[in-house]
């Protein structure tokens, strides 16, 4: 008997179409019956315990009647390839906007570059933007795969030692942040990076297979993770944990990108530019499978207080114009920021 499933919780990793998965050691082309069951057995398990719900339950009744007929006939080996291939045809049913997937043994996820885009044409981690009442920081943090603590503290020392590193920023009087490099991956290091940017009244929620709402930003929990992984720094966030807040948002914002994104929409005083979100909007839990694949599962959605889920793209509430160049989103933010920021008005000159 089928069971049905929907949405559970948690985002450790999420992974976006800007990520692609890279040969390490091949595989062998087989798969020992017993190891293959392990591993078919397991990802039914976690697909009917914690993730989302089938577009048509007749559609995932026949792709795992599908994926288990592998075993017909009691063969000795299985083709690992076939078997991957049937997986993705069964999570290819759910309703996940096509963000759960399995990375086959011997391959892992790494950032893959824009096409054509050299490496130094990426933006800095830390500019100024000039705007009529001041200078205002633009923050854009990069894109991070690896996951667990581990990916945390180094990520934390590059951002800490590049804001060291630019004294001038000290005198910015307003924030950009700027999620347009936020392709995907790992949400957890620029999470706590910008945790003097929430409060305890944040609204970002995870929303679970049964309609539970889970609150996800603890601003506290995040100031411990920082406090944990790089002691002693002076966040150059601090500064802005009031007043106005623009984030803008590129067409490539995906995955993690977006949790960042629903957790800043989180902040009454947020206000968003650009385009709207790539459309994985939604968070994935990773599991290790027997044979040294990993399942990622989307087990969860996002939502704001009890307003509703969010599903697909989200639209930046002051939209650039079509094919307008992707600065100018980054520009119109700055000048909204500085023109609302008590910081900027305590530093422009009195009238004549």
């Amino acid at each position: 008997m089928i069971r049905r499933f929907a949405i559970a919780t948690f985002c450790a990793m999420s992974c976006a179409p800007s990520m692609h998965a890279a040969a390490a050691d091949q595989p062998a082309a087989t798969l020992p019956a017993p190891v293959a069951h392990q591993v078919v057995d397991r990802t039914i398990e976690l697909v009917e315990s914690r993730g989302l719900y089938p577009r048509q339950q007749s559609e995932y009744a026949q792709a795992r009647a599908e994926l288990l007929a592998a075993f017909d006939g009691e063969p000795a080996d299985i083709d690992r390839k076939n078997m991957y291939g049937r997986i993705r045809k069964l999570l290819g049913t759910l309703d996940t906007d096509k963000h759960s997937f399995i990375i086959p043994a011997g391959q892992t996820l790494h950032a893959a570059r824009r096409p054509g885009v050299q490496e130094d044409l990426r933006p800095p981690v830390f500019t100024l933007v000039m705007t009529g009442r001041g200078s205002v920081l633009r923050w854009t943090p990069p894109a991070i795969v690896g996951s667990g603590p581990g990916a945390i503290a180094p990520y934390l020392k590059s951002f800490y030692d590049e804001a060291a590193a630019r004294p001038d920023i000290g005198g910015a009087c307003a924030l950009v942040v700027d999620l347009s490099e936020q392709t995907g991956g790992n949400a957890w290091p620029p999470f706590v990076a910008m945790y003097p940017l929430f409060g305890a009244a944040n609204k970002a929620n995870w929303v679970d297979r049964d309609g539970k709402r889970t609150a996800f930003v603890s601003p506290a929990r995040l100031q411990g993770m920082n406090r944990q992984y790089a002691p002693d720094r002076i966040n150059p966030l601090v500064r802005f944990g009031s007043g106005p807040l623009a984030v803008v948002v590129g067409k490539r914002t995906a995955s993690a990108g977006e949790m960042l994104l629903v957790a800043l929409l989180g902040e009454e005083r947020v206000q968003t530019f650009g385009s709207t979100s790539f459309g994985k909007s939604t968070a994935n839990s990773s599991y290790p499978l027997a044979d040294g694949s990993m399942l990622v599962l989307t087990t969860s959605r996002y939502a704001l207080g009890d307003g509703p889920v969010y599903q697909g793209g989200i639209p930046a509430m002051h939209p650039a114009a079509q094919d307008a160049p992707a600065e100018d989103a980054v520009k119109t933010a700055a000048e909204w920021a500085a023109a609302n920021s008590p910081q900027c008005a305590a530093k422009a000159p009195p009238a004549a």
